[in-house]
């Protein structure tokens, strides 16, 4: 009989494992990891299940009104088990993390690399030069800001902007408002484009709280241009993507990722620092090149907000009891009291039959 139920038991643990393991499977992805602005890209995801709803999301964010308007396509044939994800030209709002459907516990990270050269613009680094690629001695060189011809620039903004003849160069000379753009040099075929930009700032509240259980939501602000980069320091480690309960998301409004940082059950053992970096190029180390913020994490208990009502509580416990046991001695002593004292009714009255015989 105890064999039997031995047996018993070690085929329930068997098949206990089998669905433990088959519950914590993973949705395996592949697909370029990089991807130049403008090029196509496919992502594949395999191992789904007949009962798994595919329903492809971007940070956590529905792709349908991508999908409806053409810009992201969804190839999904019924019992392979795949379904694929593409895009026939990359825009930088499709970098992030992709998931082909809920049930998925992983994701695939997506970076969109943009050609234009971005290039900080600081006191530190003008006069700035930018050289015209492919150019040779007498090729013409035509530059453009902005759609519009480097003259027109030049006209709105004396001493800012200058040309070298001899070598095509266009030169920024001035930290000015109007340096800032986008800037084309053609020859011939061929172009090459620049981002200037301001150094970026970082912005965030000195303190933040959270109950301990709860979602951590931070988002960090601040000046940037698009391609910029956030990498966030929380628990003492470095995140420039998603990782375990750790999760970087898009800021939508401004169309930056990672400026989005989300934490799932916050612990008391999070409690610290957390830093935000921004940068336009993570090996760029010049001060003037990055900005960064912190923030201080409090972490509240769960039964913070319960203890000023069980103090009050307490103090009334404690009047009651001080009133009861008042009233219970007053009770008491005058009990005692009304046992010792006598009424006038109660005293002896004198014989009546004594004094009619001493009449007589």
């Amino acid at each position: 009989m105890e064999r039997r139920r031995g047996s018993t038991i070690s085929l329930l643990g068997l098949l206990l494992l089998a669905c433990t393991q088959a519950t914590a499977r993973e949705v395996v992805y592949s697909g370029p990891p990089v991807v130049h602005d403008g090029q196509p890209w496919v992502v594949e995801c395999r191992g789904l299940e007949e009962d798994d709803p595919v329903r492809w999301t971007r940070n956590g964010q529905s792709l349908e009104p991508e999908l409806a308007s053409g810009q992201l396509v969804v190839q999904s044939k019924s019992g392979s088990g795949t379904s694929k994800l593409s895009a026939l030209e990359a825009r930088e709002n499709h970098d992030g993390d992709y998931k082909c459907t809920p049930e998925s516990d992983n994701a695939f990270h997506l970076s969109i690399y943009v050609d234009t050269i971005i290039r900080v613009l600081s006191q530190v680094d003008t006069p700035m030069v930018m050289e015209c690629a492919n150019r040779t001695a007498n090729d013409k060189v035509q530059w453009i800001k902005d759609s519009k011809p480097i003259a027109v620039a030049m006209a709105d903004s004396e001493g800012v902007f200058r040309i070298n003849n001899e070598t095509g160069n266009l030169e920024i000379l001035k930290e000015e408002e109007e340096a800032y753009g986008n800037y084309s040099c053609k020859v011939g075929n061929s172009s090459t484009d620049y981002r200037i930009v301001a150094k970026p700032t970082a912005i965030m509240p000195q303190s933040l709280s959270v109950v301990e259980g709860e979602k951590l939501h931070l988002v960090c602000l601040g000046k940037q241009s698009p391609g910029i980069k956030v990498s966030w320091s929380f628990g003492g480690r470095n995140y420039t993507q998603s990782e375990g309960r750790v999760k970087l998301a898009r800021d939508e409004d401004r169309g930056i990722y990672g400026a989005v940082l989300n934490v799932e059950n916050i612990g008391m053992a999070d409690r610290g620092e957390i830093y935000c970096r921004v940068s336009y190029n993570w090996s760029d180390t010049t001060e003037d090149h990055y900005a960064e913020a912190q923030t201080l994490l409090r972490v509240k208990d769960k039964l913070a907000a319960l203890w000023p009502f069980l103090g009050i509580c307490a103090e009334v416990v404690v009047l009651c009891a001080i009133i009861l046991i008042y009233e219970k001695k007053r009770n008491k002593a005058e009990l005692e009291e009304s046992d010792t004292d006598q009424s006038p009714d109660t005293k002896p009255t004198p014989n009546k039959d004594s004094d009619v015989r001493q009449r007589k």
